[in-house]
């Protein structure tokens, strides 16, 4: 006779292996990177000075030369990477698909994100958003920007404020390029996205004539890369070679190829990892 408990006990079992399963498919990623021989790692190709394709088609950025020191410290070769392009609005899901082992693309860090993801080290911190408007735009603050169409990004976590704080018409794209068309075909009256990108544009031609910064930002966030949860040991090889990575000037370095100007946050990260690097 077939106990009345059986049938539950069968499910809680199921239920069990499905979760061990889980838990193991994910506390191996370490050994299956290294088995596969390269990191696969979403960044973005859009986005001037972290991301982006220089003249002559070649993926260039602040977090490309990072995520090339991550490939060398953890393989031996930074040609042990392949790179795929992200935007705001599909980094994160991409990276809980499995379609890339971390994400180097402007990861802001917010605790909505922590709930889903694992951010590491945070290596840079980025102006938040700023506004840029042509030139004879008179914003004096963030309030001004009430009831005005403003061009922005999906995905941005400072949208919210945008909308909610300062009661901006936000239309939104997943990449910059179509930021900077809408805004040029003059669909929006302004663009408020991430300081470094937009203090870069102001200084290029068609721009530097006509537009300036209208507004500098209303807050600072910590930028860093995205591993799925559960990973551990995954997370803590990362962040290593992140640290070696400080250690050896690659940040401050690219602060200055990029004309990002030299921070005290990227200086002082710098100081620790190499404090930390003699006393290993």
């Amino acid at each position: 006779m077939t106990s009345r408990f059986a049938k539950p006990l069968a499910i809680l079992a199921l239920l069990a292996a499905s979760f061990a399963f889980c838990a193991g498919a994910y506390a191996d990623q370490l050994d299956r990177v290294k088995q596969r021989g390269k990191l696969i790692v979403g960044i973005r190709n859009d986005y001037v000075p972290f991301g982006y394709l220089d003249p002559k088609g070649e993926l260039t950025g602040f977090e490309i030369d990072l995520a090339k020191f991550v490939a060398k410290d953890m393989f031996g070769s930074e040609t042990a990477i392949e790179m795929v392009p992200v935007v705001a609005s599909n980094r994160v899901e991409l990276l809980n698909a499995g379609r890339v082992d971390v994400i180097f693309a402007t990861l802001g860090w917010s605790t909505e994100r922590e709930k889903i993801i694992d951010y590491t080290e945070k290596y840079y911190l980025m102006a938040g958003m700023v506004l840029l408007a042509p030139k004879d735009a008179t914003y004096k603050t963030w309030d001004d920007i009430k009831g005005h169409k403003i061009c922005g990004s999906q995905g941005n976590i400072y949208n919210r404020a945008l909308i909610e704080k300062y009661g901006a018409d936000l239309v939104l794209f997943s990449g910059t390029a179509e930021i900077f068309n809408a805004f040029q075909d003059n669909r929006c009256d302004a663009i408020a996205y991430d300081g470094p990108n937009l203090h870069m544009k102001v200084t290029e031609d068609g721009w530097k004539d006509k537009d300036k910064i209208a507004l500098e930002t209303f807050d600072y966030i910590p930028i860093g890369g995205g591993v799925r949860k559960g990973e551990p040991a995954f997370l803590k090889a990362i962040n290593t070679a992140i640290i070696h990575a400080e250690a050896a000037g690659v940040m401050i370095g690219g602060e200055k190829k990029y004309n990002l100007g030299i921070s005290d946050y990227v200086t002082k990260r710098a100081a620790d990892a190499k404090t930390k690097a003699a006393s290993d």
